[in-house]
């Protein structure tokens, strides 16, 4: 890899990748009809270098990435929402490659890949990718454990891809993770001191299989279909206050995926086309999670979800002719059994699916007016939040009836290239979350910092929230890039996105109102490239409910509502250096630190991050 580059792959997602905009399209890089659903053909290497807290500007999550367990998993630090497993895919067109680096904390990764066949009709390869942390030891107060942050995901898969003459493309690809992980940083009250923190694993298994028709002529009509089966589970599900209480499992899930299309040309530049999905969510594992109770509080239960599916429709026209490209369609959700018992998700949903876009020389607009359902499966919930909760409380999706942005694009001129964009989004049932180690360390008690009160034995319902919340915002953004020369770059973006109780904008559990990057790299002679980052997501506030309702004095959105309250989580400000060295063309070293202003803030209640780390590696081409 000749031009080595910082991808911030922890936290929200990677922030080399630009910004993302709601219903998983992505800003600038790639235009997508429909669903967004990620096709790797020609599968390529996982930049996946382990680097301090970093985050897109618009951290919206992408609906599930189901083309890529194989994806960078970053080893250190904690998951705010995330892209596409977190992962950038960079295309290398040697037939393989091998990158190492080992740091800090014993923070270590290692991306290697092999493509076996490689031509005009067929595919085949391997990746693997490891990412590791073992050696911190976070120290919160003298009641902590004095135990290293464990971390380890490890991840292999297999692809294909084959041309078959006059009928189509098929695609297939397996991938493997198991991560293994303990909860660290946490102040557990222990009746048992001689007991180490609780471990976790996770399973994740991914086999995907695409299929997509040949276009003879501008008059043909395109087919594809696509099968795609997901397990994904965690091995148990310690409990609050202690995990001495006998092991109860976590929840397991499984996701079968049926997809077909058909898109039908009409006229000079017309399209009409009919996309389908059904999604079939399977969970196994006993009835009942766990049972628990705590003095004065009747007993509660924790049930294992219910068996659920959705189908969605899409019916759309498009027309696309010189400067034009205009969609009209509809998302239409048909659901079956989703959501608790007595509280089931409605039947039937409808949300529009328009797409407007202009582009002339160096200007470029757009206008989008999107909605539909999203799937709080258990894989996409993680997304999230690294260290989330290993059970669902509910199945219920999260729907947004509307969702407009708008935005303009001027340059490049003279290396020289702005942007501007402004979004409202309207959502109910967003999934109140990232609150499972506080729930382990102050299980009903009241963490200190909340903006609540107390009244009588009220507790906090950290993650056994069903309902989410109902959130409506906007979200005003910008950036500004200047590249005279592939020896110099400089890049500046952000987003203001205001945020109190249930008026906001969704950018991650911990609800940020400013989100900014700033970067600088420079190749003082051509062998050499350095670039300086700085990252900052601020004024940030985590919201859940109390097991009360309209209580006097409480911040109450109605009768029989539960009541908001939130926790104020510290900025964060990242300063991250790195440099490369391109000995030849296919061998290159690189060092770079991260978070060196050593900030050790916690991403989400009780999840400190590392400060100051110092890697180094090198990266391999093989011809």
């Amino acid at each position: 890899m000749t031009d080595k580059r910082l991808y911030r792959v922890a936290g929200v997602a990677v922030a080399l990748t630009g910004c993302l905009s709601s219903n998983a399209q992505l800003h600038e890089s790639i235009s997508v009809e429909g669903k967004y659903v990620p096709e790797v053909i020609r599968v390529d290497r996982v930049n996946v270098f382990p680097a301090a807290v970093g985050f897109t500007l618009d951290s919206t999550p992408m609906e599930y990435e189901w083309g890529g367990v194989a994806a960078s998993f970053s080893p250190y630090l904690l998951h705010l929402p995330a892209t596409g497993w977190r992962d950038t895919k960079k295309y290398v067109s040697n037939k393989g490659y091998l990158e190492f680096g080992i740091g800090s904390w014993l923070n270590s990764t290692l991306s290697a890949g092999y493509r076996f066949v490689d031509n005009s009709n067929t595919l085949v390869g391997i990746r693997l990718q490891h990412n590791s942390t073992s050696l911190w030891k976070p120290h919160l107060s003298e009641a902590t454990y004095n135990e290293s942050q464990y971390r380890y995901d490890e991840s292999v898969g297999l692809y294909a891809s084959h041309l078959v003459s006059g009928v189509g493309r098929f695609d297939a690809a397996f991938d493997y993770h198991v991560g293994l992980f303990n909860y660290y940083g946490s102040v557990f009250p222990t009746y048992d001191t001689e007991k180490s923190l609780p471990k976790q694993t996770v399973n994740d298994v991914a086999l995907r299989l695409d299929w997509k028709s040949i276009v003879s002529s501008t008059s043909s009509p395109e087919y594809n279909a696509m099968l795609r089966i997901h397990h994904f589970g965690f091995r148990t599900m310690p409990l609050p206050f202690s995990w001495n209480y006998p092991t109860s499992k976590g929840n397991r899930e499984t996701n079968i995926e049926l997809a077909a299309g058909v898109k039908m040309p009409w006229n000079n530049g017309s399209t009409v086309g009919l996309d389908a999905d059904l999604n079939v969510l399977v969970y196994g594992g006993k009835e009942d999670v766990f049972t628990w109770s705590y003095p004065g509080f009747a007993e509660e239960t924790l049930k294992r979800p219910d068996n659920y599916g959705m189908l969605t429709l899409t019916p759309f026209y498009r027309f696309n002719q010189g400067l034009l490209d205009l969609r009209i369609g509809a998302d239409i959700d048909l659901s079956f059994n989703a959501g608790p018992e007595g509280n089931h998700y409605s039947f039937f949903h409808i949300a529009p699916d328009m797409k407007f876009a202009l582009q002339s020389g160096g200007f470029g607009m757009y206008l989008n007016i999107l909605g539909g359902s999203e799937l709080n499966t258990l894989a996409a919930l993680r997304q999230y939040d690294y260290y989330m909760m290993p059970a669902l409380t509910t199945t219920r999706p999260t729907y947004t009836p509307f969702d407009a942005s708008f935005g303009i694009n001027v340059g490049p001129f003279a290396g020289f290239s702005m942007g501007a964009n402004i979004q409202y989004r309207a959502s109910r049932n967003v999934p109140l979350g990232g609150w499972y180690q506080a729930w382990l360390n102050y299980g009903g008690s009241l963490i200190e910092g909340m903006d609540a009160f107390l009244v009588g034995s009220e507790r906090m319902q950290y993650s056994l929230n069903t309902d989410g919340i109902n959130l409506h915002g906007y979200s005003v953004g910008g950036n500004i890039m200047y590249e005279p020369s592939s020896s110099l770059r400089f890049k500046a973006e952000g987003n203001w996105q205001p945020q109190k109780g249930k008026k906001g904008f969704f950018n991650g559990y911990d609800r940020p109102r400013v989100t900014a990057r700033l970067e600088a790299s420079v190749k003082p002679i051509e062998p050499l490239r350095i670039t300086l980052g700085y990252d900052y997501r601020g004024v940030r506030n985590i919201y859940t409910t109390s097991a009360i309702y309209a209580a006097p004095g409480g911040v109450s959105s109605g009768d029989n509502e539960p009541v908001f309250h939130s926790l104020r989580l510290p900025d964060l400000t990242l300063f991250n250096v790195s440099a490369s060295w391109s000995v030849s063309p296919s061998f290159s070293v690189w060092l770079q630190g991260d978070n060196l202003l050593n900030r050790h803030d916690a991403v989400l209640p009780c999840l400190p991050t590392q400060g100051v780390v110092v890697t180094g590696g090198m990266s391999i081409l093989i011809n």
